[in-house]
């Protein structure tokens, strides 16, 4: 079943009013999304790093770079609260090879994860001095992870650097408690000013190049226990739909962005997190959690992977038994000109709420079982401004598309008498599409709030003589039941 819901994207007009923080960050007085820049060097490039651990508030052995007070950090709850109660602050610089210059870091690429929360509740981050919640804490706000109580929830996050050179991170609960915060940097996002060139994102259509479960898959079987494998990124085929070398084999390809599935549900499932790296693990190592499942859980993460200088990535699964599935959705790719855009990534001065389709103003309607809608982010896209007021001003540069934390809210089941385990799926693709691919978003349960970082590519709507309409359209799709969804886009990904 299919419908274009277009009222939502008349209703989605606000998508035209984020504000776009990038080498110099600049909000124009029509609130339209404005990208400033005084040089296009290094600007909006990404730069690998192995990934490291750089903060873990868990007590005693666990304990990396913590800041007071120390251990589990206290959320705040409840109504009528300050906003900001459950805040603190963590400064990046200089850690896991981090620049040590805040002004040489347009946002910092990480992989956060909430552990062991003693209620439900959601976790934000922002550069320190950004005004969550607007002026008087009442306005909209964005998080990064909603989780229950006993949960980990890892995320993927891109987020810049503020005041006194740090991140904020704000915990929210639905009453007294608290959590821990553990953070692995993957790496980060220049300014103009970095000296360093680095990598520019190219998006795909995503494509599948491992499961465990059935092929392609090189290992001939599931993960093990303290079990691990190699895969070959660079040259890598996807299958359904075919593509070869969906990851070019170039050597200039330094990184690949991914979004993982751990199929955790098998008889010997166990919680359990998965690891991926550039190298395979030394028996010195300290593992950083890529992604994370419950004993029973299919989970769905996003990750960046700097790849191998032999062109692979290596994966470690801790313990108990699990499959894995594997879409790659972009890579990047260093050399790019430096007086072209394309690849550039720009963040965000904070997320942009682009729908909620729990609102009136987005339709007020969950996806239904089996259904697709489709939304327009050409007000959205035609809002930024590359260098406003210079004499190379320009306006509505292309966009391949952008990254945005997905939400899935509340799926109803199906059928009153379906299992209470009954679970869905969500994509999020670029429309226009024959048919959609194999990967999928999210994966969650009845009643769940789940989140994944996304990378989504615009994708091209045409009439019946096939001229293009708008060439800014994404597709979502619910495989079962129906559920609400909720996207905050965080950055965006020019093009030439």
């Amino acid at each position: 079943m299919s419908s274009k819901k277009w009222f939502r994207c008349t209703f989605g007009a606000a998508l035209a009013c984020a504000s776009v923080a990038a080498l110099t960050a600049v909000v124009a007085p029509t609130g339209s999304a404005v990208l400033a820049q005084t040089s296009i060097d290094a600007g909006g490039e990404f730069h690998p790093l192995t990934p490291t651990r750089i903060l873990d508030t868990r007590p005693g052995a666990y304990s990396i770079n913590d800041v007071a007070p120390k251990g589990p950090k206290s959320a705040g709850f409840g109504p009528g609260t300050n906003i900001t109660d459950g805040e603190f602050n963590f400064s990046p610089l200089g850690l896991g090879d981090l620049p040590e210059d805040s002004t040489d870091i347009l946002a910092v690429v990480a992989t956060i994860s909430v552990v062991g929360p003693t209620r439900s509740g959601y976790l934000a981050a922002y550069p320190k001095g950004f005004e969550f919640g607007g002026p008087d804490g009442k306005g909209e706000v964005s998080a990064l992870i909603t989780y229950a109580a006993g949960q980990v929830v890892p995320n993927l996050a891109i987020v810049g650097i503020g005041e006194d050179d740090s991140i904020t991170f704000n915990l929210y609960m639905d009453g007294a408690g608290t959590a821990n915060v553990v953070v692995d940097v993957v790496g980060f996002i220049s300014t103009s000013q970095y000296s360093v060139a680095g990598s520019r994102l190219e998006i795909v259509n995503p494509g599948r190049i491992l499961d465990t479960r059935t092929s392609p898959n090189p290992r001939g079987g599931s993960f093990g226990a303290d079990d691990s494998m190699e895969l070959q990124i660079r040259g890598v085929d996807a299958v359904e739909p075919k593509v070869t070398d969906i990851v070019p084999n170039d050597e200039s390809i330094t990184a690949v962005m991914v979004n993982l599935a751990l199929v955790n549900n098998k008889p010997g499932s166990k919680d359990t997190f998965l690891s991926v790296t550039p190298k395979a693990l030394g028996p010195n190592d300290k593992p950083t959690a890529s992604s994370f499942a419950h004993a029973g859980d299919i989970k769905a993460n996003m990750a960046i992977v700097p790849i191998g200088p032999d062109g692979k990535v290596h994966f470690y699964n801790h313990q108990g038994d699990m499959d894995l599935v594997v879409d790659v959705l972009g890579y990047f790719k260093s050399g790019g000109d430096a007086s072209t855009n394309s690849g550039r990534v720009v963040p965000l001065e904070a997320p942009f709420r682009a729908f909620d389709t729990r609102l009136a103003e987005f339709g007020d309607a969950p996806l239904q079982h089996g259904s697709t809608e489709q939304w327009s982010f050409e007000n959205f896209a035609e809002s930024v401004t590359l260098n406003p007021g210079a004499a190379n001003e320009q306006s509505n540069p292309k966009q391949q598309g952008f990254i945005g934390d997905l939400f899935a809210v509340g799926l109803q089941k199906l059928d009153p008498d379906d299992s209470d385990q009954s679970g869905s799926f969500l994509q999020l693709v670029p429309g226009g599409l024959s048919s959609n691919p194999l990967s999928a978003n999210i994966n969650f349960g009845v009643g769940e709030a789940v989140p994944n970082m996304s990378l989504v590519k615009f994708g091209k709507i045409r009439d019946k003589d096939g001229v293009v309409t708008d060439k800014h359209v994404v597709e979502a799709f619910n495989a079962y039941g129906s559920v609400d969804y909720i996207l905050d886009v965080y950055a965006i990904v020019l093009d030439d």
